[in-house]
C-alpha cells in the first residue's frame, strides 16, 4: 500500500451533506470546521441543490433537484473522483481541535486494510478487537451503518443507498443491507468532537448557547428553537436508548435491531 501522503489525500474526500434547506448552516459549520481543522489536507465538498457556498477552500457539488437524503447523497457520490468520503452533515459542529497527524494515521490504515466502512465515534463500541486503534462492527449491529463522522467506501456507500430514505432510515434499514459486506469498523475512541445543532430542523437550546461561546452568532429567523418540552423529551429519549443500548451484549444486538425496525413499520 502506497502510504506517500499526497497519494492518502487523492483518494479521500470530506463531503458534508447538505441541502438548500438548511444552507442557513453553511456559514457556521464551516466557521467552525476551519477553526478547529486549519490544516485538513483533504479536497472538502459540500452537497446542495443550486445555491453554492462561498468558501473558496470548499467545493459545492449542485445535485438539482431536492428528492430525499439518500438519493441526494448517490448522485453527489456519482461526481466525486475520490475513492473514499469521509461523511459530516451540516448540523453537526466542530467544538475543539482536530488531531491531522492521527487522523492520517487512521485513513492510511483504512486504505491499508481495504474498510468498507470506519466510524470515529465509538457509539456503540465495537465488539471484536482488531488492534489498539480499531475494532470490527459485526454484522447485526445495531448503527452498523451510519451517516456521518465516518469512512465509506464510495461504491459500497452506493450500493447500500436506497431512493427516498432519509439519514435516520438509512441508518436503521441501511444497518441490516450492510451485513451483505464484511470489513466494516469503528475506532476505540472518538478522534472529532462535535455537536448536533438541530434535531428535526429545529435548533437545540443549548447549542446556541455553546456556539456563541466559540464566537458564532446564529440567525435566528431562519428555523426555530426546540421548545422546553420537545428539549426534555429528546434527552430523555436519547439517555434510555443509550442506556438500554448499553446494557446489551454483542449477540443481542441484532434482536434489538429488528424489535426497532418492526417499531418504524407499524
Amino acid at each position: 500500500m502506497n502510504n506517500n501522503i499526497n497519494y492518502i489525500k487523492k483518494k479521500f474526500a470530506i463531503l458534508v451533506v447538505s441541502c438548500d434547506k438548511y444552507s442557513d448552516l453553511w456559514d457556521p459549520f464551516f466557521e467552525l470546521f476551519f477553526k478547529f481543522w486549519p490544516d485538513c489536507p483533504f479536497n472538502i465538498y459540500l452537497l446542495s441543490n443550486y445555491k453554492i457556498t462561498n468558501y473558496q477552500k470548499v467545493k459545492t457539488i449542485n445535485i438539482g433537484e431536492d428528492i430525499s437524503w439518500s438519493d441526494n447523497l448517490y448522485k453527489g457520490l456519482n461526481l466525486l473522483k475520490e475513492d473514499y468520503v469521509f461523511l459530516l452533515l451540516e448540523d453537526l459542529f466542530f467544538i475543539d481541535f482536530v488531531n491531522t497527524d492521527k487522523i492520517l494515521n487512521l485513513f492510511k490504515l483504512a486504505l491499508s486494510i481495504n474498510v468498507c466502512y470506519l466510524r470515529f465515534r465509538p457509539d456503540p463500541k465495537p465488539d471484536k478487537k482488531y488492534n489498539e486503534l480499531i475494532g470490527v462492527v459485526s454484522k447485526g449491529t445495531v448503527y452498523r451503518a451510519t451517516s456521518a463522522v465516518c469512512i465509506w467506501e464510495k461504491e459500497i456507500l452506493s450500493k447500500l443507498l436506497k431512493t427516498n430514505e432519509t439519514a435516520w432510515d438509512f441508518e436503521i434499514i441501511g444497518s441490516v443491507r450492510s451485513d451483505e459486506y464484511d470489513n466494516f469498523f469503528s475506532t476505540w475512541e472518538k478522534y472529532f468532537y462535535l455537536t448536533n445543532g438541530c434535531i428535526k430542523g429545529k435548533w437545540q437550546r443549548g447549542v446556541i448557547k455553546k456556539l456563541n461561546s466559540l464566537g458564532i452568532q446564529i440567525d435566528l429567523n431562519n428555523r426555530e428553537i426546540m421548545t422546553l418540552k420537545e428539549t426534555i423529551t429528546f434527552f430523555f429519549r436519547s439517555l434510555y436508548f443509550r442506556l438500554f443500548l448499553g446494557m446489551f451484549p454483542a449477540k443481542y444486538r441484532k434482536r434489538f435491531r429488528d424489535f426497532i425496525i418492526n417499531l418504524k413499520k407499524k
